[in-house]
């Protein structure tokens, strides 16, 4: 089971406009939780655009991210090779286990395919995720 202590929801969807700004008014964020759509790879550019400017932030510098790709449960989506090849993560992922937050040089990154239609996949994600919130 997991608890919520806040949830940050901006204006960013169904058109993200910049949504790191919004990160600029909470004092401290313990994990990004990014949701792609697996299935529509034409949009692939414009969410590699945000997770980016996530990525570029010193505030979430540490953060471990955990990015969900949903919709696996359409024809034709996306496999988590194709969205690490996109998004272009690839030098932040880590793998399943446990990464140390002390070392400022990693940052817990982990892509978990999923369909929230389906309820299956995201669960293991957050599994994965809870292990560096305190």
């Amino acid at each position: 089971m997991f608890f919520l202590r806040s949830v940050l929801w901006d204006s960013c969807f169904p058109w993200p406009s910049d949504c790191s700004k919004s990160l600029e008014n909470y004092a401290k964020v313990d994990v990004v939780v990014y949701l792609v759509d697996a299935y529509d790879k034409e949009r692939f550019a414009e969410s590699k655009k945000e997770l980016d400017s996530l990525f570029s932030d010193e505030s979430l510098a540490n953060v471990p991210y955990l990015i969900l790709g949903n919709k696996i449960d359409i024809p034709y989506d996306a496999s988590e090779d194709e969205l690490h090849y996109h998004l272009g993560p690839t030098n932040f992922t880590t793998d399943k286990g446990k990464v140390n937050l002390g070392n400022l040089n990693v940052r817990p990154l982990k892509v978990f395919m999923c369909s929230i239609v389906r309820k299956m996949g995201y669960g293991d994600g957050f599994k994965w995720v809870s292990q560096y919130i305190k």
